[in-house]
C-alpha cells in the first residue's frame, strides 16, 4: 500500500458515500447470500519456501502452473503438486521480471507447455514447464531496456512492455524452427509518457488486452486505452474532433479514464469480455479496476464510462483488493491482501440467443442451486480464507476442460509464494446445491419449540427469590411462559452478572479464578477464589434444574445439554426428556471482549448442537455498556468479535457411497477412516454438513441453519432522560423504538443521526401540549405473534424517510446496496416486534426507573435475535401431491430445503424488583428435518450423473469456442465455426 493511502481511503470512503452520482457512490453486493465452502479442485497446493516476488510474475495453463521467485522459474504439474523443471536465470545477479505462457495452436494439452521469461539484464529465455530445456530467443529491437509485462494473445502471440514505454508485438517460433534469425515484431508503440504518469511499476495486474487489439493500461489513478490496429495520425483525418493522442506512429488513444480524488489507488484490472459475444458486449461487458479501499470501479467497456463503484469490505477495515480475474461473463473473483478470496456473481441471465458460458447455464436451469432473482442483482456467492497470505494474483483456465481433467480451473498465488488450486466451474456447489434443492424428497420436516430465557440478575442469588413471597413461584412462571400445556422442546437460560461486575472484589475474583485455575500447582484441586464463583454458577443450575423437574413446571422432566459460564455470564441449554437423544455433536466456544478481549466480564459464550439432522447454535452475550457513540460503537464491535471469533470443532463426518450398487468405494472408506476429505466430492458424500447452511461445516456461527444471539446487549436509546419520560408517560413506545440504536442496524440498515439532529425537547412536548406523534396503547406484555397485527417494526420502517434516520441500506436500480449498517455482523438477524416497556433500568425493588445520581436513560437493554431459515421468505413452493401443505421457502442462495425456518410465538417481558433489569422471554417454533439415508444416498447418485452428462458436454464446447476466439478474436465467428463442424475441434 502507497504512504498515507490508509488514511486516503477512510477520506475516499467518507465522499464517495455522500456523492448523488450512483457510478461514484460505493454501493455493497449482497453478502447475506455467501457461501464458505471452499471450491476444493482436489489438486494438492504448491507450497513454497521462497517468498514470490511482489510483481506476481505468474501463468496457468493446462497441466502446468509457474511461479517466479526471483532468480529462479519453478514450473509445478498441477494435478499432482510435483515439481517438473526448475529454471535458474543464466547470470549470477540476473532475476526474472516477467513471464507469459505460449498459447498452443492445436493441441490444449500443450497448453503452457513453453513459457517466455525475461530477465533484468533483457534477455528472453524460452522455457519447457514440463523438462529443464530452454534457450534464449533473439529480438530484433531498438531498445534494451527490461521487460516489465508480457501478455499472451492470439496463437503464439506475445505483447511485451519495456520500462522505457516501448509496447512491442511478437510471434514465437513453431517448435523445432530454426533459431538463425531474430525474430521482428509485428508492430511496436510507446505508452512512455503515460507509464511516466502511471506512478507505479507495470505488471501482469495492471495491463488488459481486449479483441486481441485493444489495450488497456493502469496506473495509479487513471487507465489509458488504445486502439492498436488504428494509428493516431489516421484517426485525425477521419474524425472531427481530432484524436486523443496526436504523437506520430501511435495507436489511438480512445479513452483516457481518471479516478476522482476521492478513490483509492487502482492495484489491478480484468474483463468479461472475452467471454461475451458481440451482441452482448454492449449490455455486459465490463472492465473492473480494484483499489486499495476494497472497492471495485466498474467501467463499460463499450463506452469506457464509469458505471459503477462496488465495496467488497463488507463493513471491515483496511481491506485492500490486490487481484482480479473473471472466470465467465458472470463470474468475477476477488483476491484480497488479507488472503481472502470472494466469488462475484455480477448477473443477470444470459439471452436465450447469445452464446452462453455453462457457468451461466448451471445457475439459469438450477443446476448450482441459484435462487430466483432479479436481473441484475448482483451477490457475493462465495468467500473463503484460501491462505494466511496476500492473493497476489488469480489466473482462470478453460483449457484443462479439454484435457482429461475436465475442469475449469483457477488458481490463487500468494505472498509466500505458495499457490492454491480451486474449482473455477464450482462443481461441488453446483451438485450440492442440486441435492438440497431435492431435500423434501429424502428429509422428513417437522416443528419444534425453542424457548429462549435471558436476565441480568445484577448478582443476585437464586435464593433471594425462594424467601420473597412474590418471586417465589417465579423461575416456574418465567420458564412456564408458553403456558404449562405447551411444553418447549428446547429450553436455553442465559444469564448476565452472576457475579457483581461493579464489584471491585468480587471482579479481581473473576480474574484471579481465570488465572489460577489455568495455572494451579500440580496435586491442587483449586483456590478458594474459584470456588466462591463456581459455587455460584452452581446454585443458578442447581435451581433451574429443579424448576425444569418432572411435575415442578412442565408435567416432563427437562435434562441439561450443557451449562457454561464465563465470569458473569451464564447459560444453560436443557432437552426435554424424550427428545434428548436426538440432541448431537455439542460444543461450545467462549469470546472474551472485555479489557480488549483480555478479560471476559463482557463478551460471549456460544452452544451450538444438531437436533436430528438441523443445527442450531444459542449465543449468550453481554455487551459493553454506556450512552455514548464511543460506547456504541464498542458494542458493534463487541458483536463483530463474537460472531467471527465463535469458534467450533468440525463434526465428525459421516460419509455415504455415491456409486450405484450401494457400496462405499475405497477412496470414501479412506476418508470415513481418517476422517480428512481429500476430495472435491467428499462435501456431497458428506452426510454430516447437511445439517449446516451456505457451505458451512458447523465450524463457525453462522454456519447454523438456526441461529439465536440474546443477552443484555446494552443497546440505548438516542434521547435524554426527559425525552424518554414524556414518551413512556403516554405509553408511545413506537416512537422511542425508532430511536432505539440496534433496530435500525437490524430492519432497515439505517444509522440514528446524532442527537443534534433528532427533535428537541421542545420538539416533543410541553407540560401542557402534546405529543407530535400520536401515542399508540400497547400493553406492558406482548401478546403472541401474528401476521395480521401491523407490528411496531412495520411503523418504524415506514418512518425511514423521517427525521429520526438517515438511510443506509437502500436498494438501487442495479440490486445493490447503498453503504449503511453493512458491516454489523448481526445485519441478516431479526427481532420480533418490541410490545413491552424498556427493561433496563430499574432501581432493585421499586417499578421506578434510575433515580440516582446518574439518572441512566430507560432503554431496551435486554434482546433475542434470532437468524434463521425464515430470513428471506418470498415465495411459496408446492412440493408432492395436491394435498400437500404449503411450505415457505428461503430466498438464500445454495440453500433450499426447510431446515431452520423461524416462526415467532412469544416476546415479553417477566415482572420482579429483584434486579436492576427485567427478565425477558422468547418462543419460537422451528422446522427440523430427520434425513432417510438412503434416499439421500440415491439422490447423491442421480445427482452426479446428471452433472456429469450435462454439465461436462456444455463446459466441453464452451472451452472449444474460447480456444477458436484465439484464431478467430471473436466469440461469435468461433461459435459459427465451431457448429459447422458439429463440435470437432480438429
Amino acid at each position: 500500500m502507497l504512504p498515507g493511502s490508509t488514511a486516503a481511503a477512510s477520506t475516499a470512503r467518507t465522499a464517495l458515500d455522500l456523492s448523488s452520482d450512483l457510478s461514484l457512490r460505493p454501493t455493497q453486493p449482497n453478502y447475506r447470500l455467501a457461501n464458505r465452502r471452499p471450491p476444493t479442485l482436489g489438486a494438492k497446493p504448491f507450497l513454497s519456501l521462497e517468498t514470490a516476488t511482489t510483481a506476481a510474475i505468474s501463468c496457468l495453463g493446462g497441466h502446468y502452473s509457474v511461479v517466479v521467485h526471483q532468480s529462479r522459474v519453478m514450473c509445478t504439474r498441477v494435478e499432482t503438486g510435483e515439481i517438473c523443471a526448475i529454471h535458474n536465470a543464466p547470470g549470477p545477479e540476473e532475476r526474472f521480471t516477467s513471464i507469459a505462457p505460449v498459447q498452443a495452436a492445436g493441441d490444449p494439452t500443450t497448453e503452457c507447455g513453453r513459457v517466455w521469461a525475461c530477465t533484468s539484464l533483457g534477455r528472453v529465455m524460452v522455457l519447457n514447464t514440463s523438462n529443464t530445456g530452454s534457450y534464449q530467443e533473439a529480438l530484433q529491437t531498438s531498445s534494451h531496456a527490461t521487460i516489465i509485462c508480457m501478455l499472451p494473445s492470439g496463437i503464439g502471440e506475445i505483447w511485451t512492455l519495456r520500462d522505457d514505454g516501448l509496447v512491442e508485438v511478437w510471434r514465437d517460433r513453431s517448435v523445432g524452427a530454426a533459431l538463425e534469425q531474430p525474430l521482428v515484431p509485428l508492430r511496436k508503440f510507446s505508452i512512455a509518457t503515460e507509464l511516466q504518469a502511471a506512478r507505479r511499476v507495470a505488471n501482469q495486474r495492471t495491463m488488459l488486452l481486449l479483441y486481441q487489439r485493444e489495450l488497456w493500461f493502469a496506473g495509479s489513478r487513471s487507465i489509458w486505452v488504445y486502439d492498436t490496429h488504428t494509428s493516431a495520425d489516421t484517426a485525425m483525418s477521419v474524425s472531427s474532433n481530432g484524436p486523443l493522442s496526436t504523437r506520430p506512429d501511435q495507436p489511438l488513444m480512445v479513452a483516457h479514464l481518471n479516478l476522482t480524488a476521492h478513490d483509492a489507488p487502482i492495484t489491478c484490472i480484468a474483463s468479461n469480455v472475452s467471454y461475451l459475444d458481440e451482441a452482448r458486449i454492449d449490455s455486459r461487458g465490463y472492465v473492473f479496476s480494484g483499489t486499495d479501499a476494497g472497492h471495485i470501479v466498474v467501467w463499460k467497456a463499450s463506452d469506457y464510462e464509469r458505471w459503477r463503484t462496488i465495496d467488497m469490505s463488507n463493513g471491515e477495515p483496511d481491506v485492500r483488493i490486490t487481484s482480479l480475474v473473471c472466470v465467465s461473463d458472470r463470474w468475477l473473483w476477488v483476491g484480497f491482501a488479507s488472503g481472502k478470496i470472494a466469488v462475484l456473481d455480477i448477473g443477470p441471465e444470459p439471452h436465450p440467443t447469445a452464446v452462453q458460458c455453462p457457468l451461466t447455464l448451471g445457475l439459469q436451469d438450477g443446476a448450482s442451486g441459484a435462487v430466483q432473482r432479479r436481473d441484475t442483482m448482483w451477490i457475493v456467492a462465495k468467500e473463503w480464507m484460501a491462505a494466511e497470505s496476500a492473493v497476489t494474483c488469480l489466473h482462470a483456465d478453460w483449457s484443462s476442460v479439454l484435457t482429461d481433467r475436465q475442469r475449469v480451473q483457477v488458481a490463487s498465488v500468494h505472498a509466500n509464494g505458495s499457490v492454491y488450486y480451486w474449482d473455477g466451474s464450482l462443481e461441488v456447489d453446483c451438485q450440492y446445491n442440486e441435492l438440497r434443492r431435492r431435500t423434501p424428497d429424502f428429509a422428513h420436516v417437522r416443528d419444534i419449540t425453542v424457548q429462549i430465557n435471558s436476565w441480568n440478575i445484577d448478582a443476585i442469588k437464586p435464593e433471594v427469590l425462594e424467601k420473597t413471597r412474590e418471586d417465589q413461584h417465579f423461575l416456574r412462571s418465567w420458564l412456564g411462559a408458553l403456558g404449562g400445556q405447551q411444553m418447549p422442546d428446547i429450553i436455553v437460560i442465559g444469564l448476565q452478572e452472576v457475579v457483581d461486575l461493579e464489584s471491585k472484589k468480587m471482579t479481581a475474583k473473576s480474574l484471579w479464578k481465570n488465572t489460577t485455575t489455568k495455572s494451579k500447582p500440580k496435586g491442587k484441586t483449586g483456590t478458594k477464589p474459584a470456588a466462591d464463583i463456581s459455587k455460584r454458577y452452581g446454585l443458578w443450575r442447581s435451581a433451574l434444574e429443579k424448576a425444569l423437574s418432572r411435575g415442578a413446571t412442565f408435567s416432563t422432566a427437562y435434562r441439561a445439554v450443557e451449562c457454561q459460564n464465563m465470569v458473569g455470564l451464564f447459560i444453560c441449554v436443557f432437552a426435554r426428556d424424550d427428545i434428548y437423544r436426538s440432541v448431537r455433536d455439542v460444543d461450545v466456544s467462549h469470546v472474551k471482549t472485555g479489557m480488549g478481549g483480555l478479560h471476559g466480564n463482557k463478551g460471549g459464550i456460544g452452544i451450538r448442537f444438531v437436533f436430528e439432522d438441523t443445527s442450531f447454535c444459542f449465543v449468550n452475550a453481554h455487551l459493553a455498556a454506556g450512552e455514548s457513540v464511543r460506547n456504541n460503537m464498542a458494542r458493534i464491535e463487541h458483536c463483530a468479535t463474537i460472531v467471527k471469533s465463535l469458534s467450533f470443532k468440525r463434526p465428525m463426518p459421516e460419509y455415504q457411497s455415491l456409486a450405484a450398487n450401494g457400496l462405499l468405494d475405497q477412496q470414501l472408506q479412506s476418508l470415513n477412516n481418517n476422517r480428512q476429505a481429500v476430495s472435491p466430492a467428499a462435501d456431497l458424500a458428506n452426510l454430516t454438513l447437511d445439517a449446516y447452511v451456505d457451505g458451512g461445516d458447523g465450524q463457525k456461527f453462522l454456519d447454523h441453519a438456526a441461529c439465536f444471539f440474546s443477552g443484555d446487549l446494552n443497546f440505548r436509546l438516542g434521547l435524554s432522560r426527559q425525552q424518554v419520560e414524556r414518551y413512556l408517560d403516554v405509553n408511545d413506545l413506537d416512537t422511542l423504538l425508532q430511536f432505539d440504536q440496534l433496530l435500525p442496524m437490524i430492519t432497515l440498515g439505517a444509522q440514528p443521526k446524532s442527537l443534534s439532529s433528532q427533535p428537541s425537547s421542545s420538539n416533543l412536548r410541553s407540560e401542557s401540549s402534546t405529543p407530535i406523534v400520536a401515542p399508540s396503547r400497547v400493553s406492558n406484555v406482548a401478546t403472541p405473534y401474528e401476521d395480521s397485527v401491523s407490528t411496531l417494526h412495520n411503523q418504524a420502517r415506514s418512518s425511514q424517510s423521517s427525521s429520526a434516520y438517515s438511510s443506509g441500506d437502500e436498494e438501487d436500480g442495479e440490486g445493490l446496496t447503498s453503504i449503511g449498517s453493512a458491516g454489523f455482523a448481526l445485519r441478516t438477524f431479526r427481532e420480533m416486534p418490541i410490545l413491552f416497556r424498556p427493561t433496563y433500568k430499574y432501581d432493585p425493588g421499586t417499578d421506578t426507573y434510575d433515580t440516582s445520581e446518574k439518572r441512566r436513560v430507560p432503554a431496551w437493554c435486554d434482546r433475542v435475535l434470532f437468524r434463521g431459515g425464515s430470513g428471506q421468505l418470498q415465495t411459496r413452493h408446492q412440493h408432492g401431491n395436491a394435498d400437500s401443505q404449503q411450505q415457505m421457502w428461503p430466498e438464500r442462495f445454495g440453500d433450499y430445503d426447510l431446515q431452520g425456518q423461524i416462526s415467532p410465538l412469544i416476546y415479553q417481558r417477566l415482572e420482579t424488583r429483584q434486579s436492576d433489569h427485567r427478565p425477558i422471554v422468547a418462543a419460537f417454533r422451528v422446522k427440523t428435518k430427520t434425513i432417510d439415508r438412503e434416499a439421500r444416498r440415491l439422490a447423491s447418485v442421480d445427482v452426479r450423473k446428471r452433472a456429469d452428462t450435462k454439465t461436462l458436454g456444455e463446459m466441453s464446447y464452451f472451452a472449444k469456442i474460447l480456444w477458436l476466439s484465439r484464431y478467430t478474436a471473436s466469440m461469435g465467428r468461433a461459435s459459427e465455426l465451431l457448429a459447422a463442424t458439429s463440435g470437432d475441434l480438429s
